[in-house]
């Protein structure tokens, strides 16, 4: 962990930078918030659970329960930030809902909440950081290997994450001129809840997770602190030249084609 704040531009005070980051309450999003918190930012959390920031952070961090979808929450995440002693320095933007069905299965009503949150959640925390964020700052979206490939029952996630992409690049480009810098991280498989589901739902859920694994080329599935630190990155100054990046973070999963899984047991 860093012991000191990363700081992408110079600041005209001492005061500690912010982070806004949505889904905040569990998983990648909590991650993010405890090594941004360890780094010395000030946290601005927004979730819709019951506990929208690790129950470890509390001074100086604010929390916000709400639904990225909704006017109110961005609002009262407006007027937080304004009593906070620091500037907004990072957009981190990981809130996702994620629907567990083959596309053709698959509602209009259902397909439209899954872009609601995912896309036009995104945009609206891309909209948040053009009225808030500092000139100089940093925008990271979380995005998915599923953005580049399909997932048969994560239809309508995969195509949000294609959507995410593209937005992604679209506002490289239109916050370039005031130095904010927005790019992607694109994990593959990560140890959540939402992963540890699966694997609890098979008969053997240790057989579940060993096969899981065997199909990533490093032998394991990335842990949310391994996303949090790629994120922390892309915020900081070592990564001050990228914008409009996607950093794929997948064990080298999308390296492979069918083959791989099929000579795996011959290595």
């Amino acid at each position: 962990m860093n012991a000191e704040p990363l700081r992408t531009v110079p600041y005209a005070d001492d005061t500690p930078p912010v982070v806004l980051i949505t889904g905040s309450g569990a998983g990648i999003g909590a991650a993010c918030a405890g090594w941004f918190a360890e780094s010395g930012w000030l946290v601005l959390g927004v979730d819709l659970g019951a506990a929208p920031l690790p129950l470890d952070l509390s001074r100086g961090h604010v929390a916000i329960r709400g639904d990225v979808t909704a006017d109110a929450t961005w609002a009262e995440a407006a007027e937080r930030l304004g009593a906070m002693p620091g500037r907004l320095r990072a957009v981190v933007n990981n809130a996702a809902h994620q629907l567990e069905l083959p596309l053709l299965e698959t509602s209009v009503e259902d397909f439209s909440r899954v872009l609601d949150v995912n896309v036009v959640g995104m945009f609206r925390g891309l909209r948040f950081a053009d009225a808030h964020l500092a000139d100089g700052g940093a925008v990271v979206n979380m995005g998915s290997i599923l953005g580049f490939t399909a997932d048969p029952v994560l239809g309508a996630y995969s195509a949000s994450k294609g959507a995410v992409i593209n937005l992604t690049r679209a506002a490289a480009l239109a916050f370039a001129p005031r130095g904010i810098r927005v790019n992607a991280v694109c994990p593959g498989a990560v140890r959540t809840p939402l992963t540890t589901r699966v694997w609890d739902l098979a008969d053997d859920p240790d057989q579940a997770r060993r096969q899981m694994e065997s199909l990533y080329p490093l032998g394991r599935i990335a842990e949310p602190g391994d996303i949090a630190e790629l994120v922390g990155f892309l915020a900081g100054p070592a990564s001050r030249s990228m914008t409009g990046s996607l950093v794929v973070a997948d064990g080298g999963l999308t390296a492979t084609n069918a083959e791989y899984a099929f000579t795996a047991g011959l290595r």
